[in-house]
C-alpha cells in the first residue's frame, strides 16, 4: 500500500470541488505550517527562511520561502501547477422551467469529456459575492452538501446511433435536471432562479443580497483508492490537483536553503491561462520582482535572479491505455506507477529541452525515483500546459513533467498511487538541492 500521502491527496481532492476551494485548502495548509499571508496592496517585509504566500482572485497562489543568499546569486527553485479543471459552469440567473421539471443552464468550461458528465449525481460548488456590512461585497465559498442535479441522457430507443458517436450540444442537451414536478406543483414561470436559491440557503442570506456568483456543477462522488494493493486512485480533478498537492507537500517538507523556494498554483490553465491569476499573466513575475526588491537586488539583480532559476511545471501526462493502443507511440507512453514522465514536443507545446530534462532526471535519480518520458504520436498534436507560457514570460528555464493519468478530462480520472509519492519525492529533492542553473 502506498504511503499516507495518497489518503491525504484524496482528502484534498474531496475538499476542492473548484479552483476557489483548492486555493482555500492550499492556503489553509500553508497557514498550518506557519506561513504568513501577504497583501499585494501592502508593503512587504521579508525574512530569510520564513514562508509567505500571496493569493490573487481567490484561485491562484504563489507561496515562497526567502533564501539565505541573494536571489541574484542563487536564484529560485520553482514548481508550478494549476488549480482549475474542466467543468460545467452554471448560468445562475437563468431558470428553465417546464412541465417536465426544472433545469439549470450551463456552459462548458475547458475541454471536458462531456459524455462522462451525464447520468451521474452532480453537486453545486463555487463562490458568491454577497452584500456584507455597509453594503460592501464579500466573497464566500459555496459548497452545499450532497448531489443536487443530473443531466439525463436520451433513451437509446430514441437515439439508436448514440454508441456510434454523438455530439452533445451545450445549449440543448446539457441543462441539468434539478427538480421534477410534484402532484400539487406544475412547472411555470416565476419564482427565484434555482441556483441562486441554493446559494442563498447555503450561505444563510437572501437571494437579493447575492451580487454575483461563479458556480459549477461538479462530480458529487468522493475520491477512492482501488486495486489489489491500493495502487490506483479514481477521482475527479486529478488533473491537476494531484500536481498541486505534490508540490505543496514537497515545498512544506523541504528545509530553507541559500536559494529561494517557490510554489506557484495558477488558475485558468484549462481555458488558456490568459487571466491575471493565470500562467499567461504577470502574477508570478510580479511576486518574484517584489521578492528581489525586498531582498536587496537592484534592477539588474532581478534579471540575474531569473537567469539563475529553474522551474518544474507539473501537470498530468497521458498514461498508456491498453484499450486504445493505436493512439500511442509505445516508446513514449508512460505507464501508471512507473514514475514521473518528462513531457517533450518538437514544437514546444511543453517547455522541456535537453538541458531541463537532464536536470529533472538528476533530481529523480538523487531521490531514487523512476523517471519516464511522454510524447504523443508524430502524427498528433498534444495539449499544452503552464510551462511554455510561464517560461516565455519569465525567461526561466523550465521542464514539463507529469504523473501518468488515464481518462484525462473525464469527470472521473484514474492515476497511480505510487506515482504520487514518486513525484513528491523528486520535487522535495529539487527544493532541497536548488536550481543549479
Amino acid at each position: 500500500m502506498p504511503a499516507v500521502s495518497v489518503k491525504s491527496l484524496c482528502d484534498f481532492l474531496d475538499a476542492s470541488p473548484t479552483q476557489f476551494h483548492a486555493a482555500d485548502a492550499l492556503a489553509a495548509a500553508l497557514q498550518a505550517r506557519g506561513a504568513a499571508v501577504l497583501d499585494e496592496r501592502s508593503e512587504w517585509t521579508l525574512e530569510p527562511g520564513k514562508t509567505y504566500y500571496v493569493v490573487r482572485n481567490g484561485s491562484g497562489i504563489v507561496a515562497f520561502r526567502v533564501g539565505g543568499d541573494s536571489p541574484a546569486r542563487r536564484g529560485f527553485a520553482l514548481a508550478g501547477a494549476h488549480t482549475d479543471a474542466p467543468a460545467l459552469r452554471v448560468r445562475p440567473e437563468k431558470s428553465l422551467r417546464h412541465r417536465a421539471g426544472d433545469r439549470v443552464a450551463v456552459e462548458v468550461y475547458g475541454g471536458p469529456i462531456l459524455s462522462s458528465w451525464l447520468d451521474r449525481p452532480l453537486a453545486l460548488a463555487g463562490r458568491a459575492a454577497v452584500r456584507g456590512p455597509g453594503g460592501r461585497p464579500e466573497l464566500r465559498l459555496v459548497n452545499p452538501a450532497g448531489p443536487v442535479a443530473v443531466i439525463p441522457n436520451l433513451a437509446i430507443h430514441l437515439n439508436r446511433d448514440v454508441n456510434k458517436g454523438f455530439e452533445y450540444n451545450a445549449q440543448n442537451h446539457l441543462p441539468a435536471l434539478v427538480a421534477a414536478p410534484l402532484p400539487d406543483r406544475r412547472g411555470g414561470e416565476g419564482g427565484e432562479p434555482w441556483a441562486l436559491g441554493v446559494v442563498a440557503r447555503d450561505l444563510g442570506v437572501a437571494v437579493r443580497d447575492i451580487l454575483g456568483a461563479e458556480l459549477f456543477l461538479v462530480d458529487a462522488s468522493r475520491a477512492v483508492i482501488l486495486g489489489r494493493d491500493g495502487e490506483l486512485i479514481n477521482s475527479g480533478r486529478i488533473d491537476n490537483l494531484a500536481g498541486c498537492h505534490a508540490i505543496l507537500a514537497a515545498f512544506n517538507a523541504a528545509p530553507p536553503g541559500a536559494h529561494g523556494q517557490i510554489a506557484v498554483f495558477f488558475d485558468n490553465e484549462e481555458i488558456g491561462s490568459g487571466t491575471r491569476q493565470g500562467a499567461d499573466g504577470l502574477f508570478l513575475r510580479d511576486v518574484l520582482a517584489r521578492i528581489c526588491a525586498r531582498t536587496g537586488c537592484d534592477d539588474e539583480g532581478f534579471f540575474r535572479a531569473l537567469a539563475a532559476s529553474f522551474c518544474v511545471s507539473v501537470d498530468a501526462a497521458q498514461g498508456w491505455h491498453p484499450n486504445y493502443q493505436d493512439k500511442y507511440d509505445e516508446e513514449y507512453s508512460p505507464v501508471l506507477n512507473g514514475g514521473p514522465a518528462v513531457k517533450a514536443n518538437a514544437n514546444f507545446k511543453y517547455a522541456t529541452d535537453a538541458d531541463s530534462e537532464a536536470r529533472f532526471r538528476a533530481y529523480c535519480e538523487d531521490a531514487a525515483v523512476p523517471c519516464q518520458k511522454f510524447a504523443v504520436r508524430a502524427d498528433m498534436t498534444p495539449g499544452s500546459t503552464i510551462g511554455p507560457l510561464s517560461s516565455a514570460l519569465s525567461g526561466i528555464r523550465t521542464v514539463d513533467v507529469g504523473s501518468p493519468l488515464l481518462a484525462m478530462h473525464s469527470i472521473r480520472e484514474t492515476a497511480g498511487s505510487y506515482d504520487h509519492d514518486f513525484m513528491t519525492a523528486a520535487l522535495r529533492r529539487f527544493y532541497e538541492t536548488g536550481p543549479g542553473v
